[in-house]
């Protein structure tokens, strides 16, 4: 079940409108994370892909405001409504009381305490005794859960997730944005270290906003996260208890970022979906 303390039922009801004009809860789910990942990337032609199906099957006969394009931005509304208030992953919790009827979800994320508890053993925000920046990593982030919780702690690290689902991948993009973090998120098997695709996310004063990486800077990201991990584990390998740990930090830094205009995460990015 979600989360006890998120009440998701008024976005689920949303979504269950759309849902009952004939179209599963996983598809109906699915596309409302789209719709959101390209809304705020600003890309048009996917976006109108998806308001197009929903089109086709006489959706424009419905009032203005109780179409399914109107109870998806709806849906976004409530989102950010009740992310204010909770600062937590509301999406995730979304996810999973919106699938338990539904067999395509059948997944279930780690509670916010148990979260809470890792990113504090973890030592996230503790001081370092280096000025290095703080690079958190979850290599099967599911909705990106426990990168909010650190995200809290420590808003100025870096963060990377990734996952092999692609919709848990585009949750965790999701979720980055709206909080408002500097992160990569990776769409891949990170046993195999694999990666499919990934997104950026980025601070801003206005908001975060989102880009996907393109396939060199994909390339990029996947040789930094290698370097990162085989340098951490050597210096390990080679610390003692009297010596402590260096993790080379100094000699890796995250591949060159590009500027994007930062659009603040807000019901404004479905305007102009008539």
């Amino acid at each position: 079940m979600a989360s006890p303390q998120i009440d998701v039922d008024e976005i689920v009801a949303t979504l269950e409108q759309i849902r009952q004009r004939g179209h599963s809860a996983h598809t109906v789910f699915r596309d409302w994370v789209n719709l959101m990942l390209f809304a705020l990337q600003d890309r048009d032609d996917p976006y109108l892909e998806i308001v197009d199906d929903y089109r086709e099957r006489g959706d424009m006969d419905h009032p203005r405001g109780q179409r399914s394009v109107d109870l998806f931005a709806k849906a976004f509304g409530q989102l950010q409504e009740r992310m204010a208030a909770t600062d937590a992953d509301v999406l995730g919790a979304v996810y999973e009381e919106y699938g338990m009827s539904s067999d395509a979800f059948g997944q279930h994320f780690i509670p916010h305490s148990v979260c809470e508890t890792m990113v504090e053993i973890a030592g996230v925000g503790d001081e370092s005794n280096t000025e290095d920046r703080q690079t958190v990593c979850d290599p099967a982030c599911g909705s990106g859960r426990t990168l909010l919780v650190a995200g809290r702690k420590q808003p100025d690290a870096l963060f990377v997730g990734q996952d092999k689902d692609p919709l848990c991948a585009r949750m965790t993009v999701l979720n980055c944005c709206f909080l408002n973090l500097d992160a990569y998120v990776i769409q891949g098997d990170s046993l195999t270290v694999e990666f499919q695709r990934a997104w950026q996310t980025s601070y801003s004063s206005l908001g975060g906003s989102v880009r996907e990486l393109d396939d060199e800077e994909v390339e990029e990201l996947h040789e930094w996260v290698t370097d990162a991990f085989e340098n951490t584990v050597e210096a390990e390998n080679e610390s003692s208890p009297t010596q402590g740990t260096d993790t080379g930090s100094e000699e890796r830094t995250p591949p060159a970022t590009v500027s994007v205009p930062s659009e603040q995460a807000s019901l404004g990015a479905f305007e102009g979906s008539d």
